[in-house]
């Protein structure tokens, strides 16, 4: 069971529970995630990363893939949300290709950190990079031993079981449509972003309709949910 599931702001984070979950297990791991819906991402919120990796000089990686914009990402321009704030001791997971996924230096990166950030962009780009590949199955062994995993926007989609978008349904609302798989750090789980920015307040229902297993969770900007077991 989900020991807690806390809020970092005052706005809005909605919780949808169905009765065909009420006994598994939404996150089984020992470590912790933080869990931003979008938008600005509040100094407590990167204060409570860097307490809970042990201070902003340990290991962190960054993973930029969501986003499209290449060039930001070669010139490390990401990273500056985190050296701004006084962190210094960063590195970067990226790639477009699957293969390069299994890259061994990407792998040593991951077990030497404390913490792994998540940026925003489309959620499809990770799982396309990501998804069943050794850096996966390394961020699952993080979580195992104890570290965290923040994410924001897509990169907050990406934590569940289930990807939504909600643009195929209000494309064509009355087709039955399935959703991608997301990384899973939260089980029977699928989570939405930007929820009342983007008048996505309902994009959640026909998810759970079509998928009774599922604890649909919509996150507010500036909005988080600190997960842990």
């Amino acid at each position: 069971m989900i020991k807690s599931i806390r809020l970092t702001s005052f706005l809005l984070v909605l919780l949808i529970a169905q009765p065909a979950i009420a006994q598994q297990e939404a996150f089984p791991f020992n470590g912790k995630l933080i869990i931003v819906g979008g938008g600005d991402i509040l100094d407590t919120m990167y204060n409570l990363f860097a307490k809970e990796i042990g201070g902003k000089d340990q290991p962190i990686v960054y993973i930029p893939t969501a986003t499209d914009d290449e060039p930001w990402i070669q010139a490390g321009e990401h990273l500056v949300k985190f050296t701004s704030r006084g962190f210094t001791n960063l590195t970067t997971v990226h790639t477009r290709d699957k293969q390069k996924a299994n890259d061994p230096v990407f792998i040593d990166r991951i077990r030497k950190a404390k913490g792994v950030f998540i940026g925003g962009g489309d959620q499809a780009n990770i799982a396309n990079a990501f998804l069943g590949t050794a850096v996966h199955q390394e961020l699952f062994a993080l979580l195992n031993r104890g570290g965290i995993i923040m994410g924001t926007s897509a990169g907050a989609t990406i934590m569940g079981d289930l990807m939504i978008t909600g643009w195929e349904q209000r494309k064509a609302p009355n087709v039955l449509h399935t959703y991608p798989p997301g990384l899973a750090f939260m089980k029977n789980t699928s989570i939405d972003q930007h929820v009342l920015v983007r008048n996505r307040q309902f994009d959640l229902v026909p998810m759970m309709e079509a998928n009774t297993n599922i604890l649909g969770m919509a996150l507010d900007e500036a909005t988080a949910a600190y997960v842990n077991r």
